[in-house]
């Protein structure tokens, strides 16, 4: 995600200082793909050494992107040989209701127990059990991205199967919005942006007329929220964002509704698509409403900037250490968060990564 906000920002040097470490960095690859989390040291001090398929392909992505810009093809290269892992994992065969998914990562080793499962617990589901949406999606744009990159035809059979896996298995047609995966009828915030990031108007038309427009509703109904949030710098103030859940949930798992600063920044990203698809249309009132919907939500989330170091900052959430309902917690009090820096500067010079130039 910072070598995507370095490219939105024109900083291309410094992205692919990111990508030229793990193009060149053998230590991290692992079972296809690059393991989660390293200290990246002499030699690499694995931190979490699962291998996991969103990930990878967001690296993918980045590297597919820096490309375009640079004209540089050892940055393609670098990007289909990400492609290989989710290429690997999509399920092939067309009686499974799993048919074009991609699963969550590759199966474990045997040498270890719980390799490859949720939180390395064996009595839990391995990533190679598991078809989520994100992961779809993910897959879905790299796919597409290579495919306008080659020419090949591999990768937009791949996308095609993304797509069907998606509108059987994704869509929650009863709430008109997108399952977090296969059976699991969870909300997760971040789909419903994604997927009008990555699909737009005219393609969710096609799972169901008017979805795009009726999961920012879902998202603006159940998961946008106006909480207190104590800066390290301001003080307290009030902040508009959404949740990486929706409030029921949030409610159920004990806690009280807070903002995700990076997927708010990405729910902005997917107004800016809404308002992009209907300017093309010719449908002005419809530019006018999601315009003004993404600079009122951006003027909130950046008053919640705190300023450190000459730079501006943000911490992940604005509750620390609490369940996000996702499988993990939001970081310690007193840390400041990378990514949603990096998905505020995308936000800002109006980059959206899962959107290609040619849509």
């Amino acid at each position: 995600m910072v070598t995507l906000a370095y490219i939105a920002e024109g900083e291309l040097d410094e992205a692919q200082k990111i990508i030229d470490y793990y193009m060149y960095t053998p230590g991290i690859w692992r079972l296809g793909g690059i393991i989660e989390a390293f200290v990246a040291a002499t030699p690499i001090e694995g931190y979490d050494w699962s291998v996991r398929t969103g990930a990878n392909v967001w690296l993918g992505i980045a590297a597919g992107h820096l490309y375009f810009h640079t004209n540089d093809e050892r940055y393609l290269k670098f990007a289909e040989r990400i492609a290989e892992l989710p290429l690997s994992l999509q399920n092939q065969d067309r009686n499974s209701p799993n048919f074009g998914g991609v699963t969550l990562g590759p199966p474990g080793g045997p040498n270890v127990a719980g390799d490859q499962h949720i939180g390395y617990d064996s009595r839990l589901p391995a990533f190679s059990e598991i078809y989520a949406t994100e992961i779809s999606i993910d897959a879905y744009v790299l796919f597409k991205l290579l495919h306008k990159a080659t020419g090949s035809k591999k990768y937009i059979h791949a996308a095609d199967k993304c797509l069907h896996w998606l509108k059987k298995n994704g869509l929650n047609r009863t709430e008109h919005r997108f399952n977090r995966g296969y059976r699991d009828d969870i909300v997760a915030t971040d789909i419903q942006s994604w997927g009008v990031s990555a699909l737009g108007v005219e393609l969710l038309d096609s799972f169901e007329k008017g979805l795009a427009e009726n999961m920012v509703r879902f998202v603006e109904k159940n998961c946008l929220s106006l909480v207190e949030y104590k800066t390290p710098d301001k003080g307290k103030i009030m902040v508009r964002g959404v949740d990486f859940i929706d409030k029921q949930r949030a409610a159920d798992l004990g806690r009280k509704p807070l903002v995700t600063f990076e997927w708010s920044f990405q729910f902005i990203n997917a107004y800016r698509r809404l308002e992009n698809d209907f300017r093309q249309r010719g449908e002005d009132d419809k530019v006018r409403l999601y315009q003004e919907k993404r600079k009122c939500l951006l003027e909130s989330l950046l008053a919640a900037a705190s300023e450190q170091k000459e730079g501006l900052v943000y911490p992940y959430a604005t509750e620390s250490d609490a369940v996000v309902g996702h499988e993990y917690n939001t970081p310690a009090e007193g840390n400041f968060s990378a990514i949603s820096a990096a998905h505020a500067i995308l936000a800002l010079k109006g980059f959206d990564p899962l959107v290609l130039r040619s849509d």
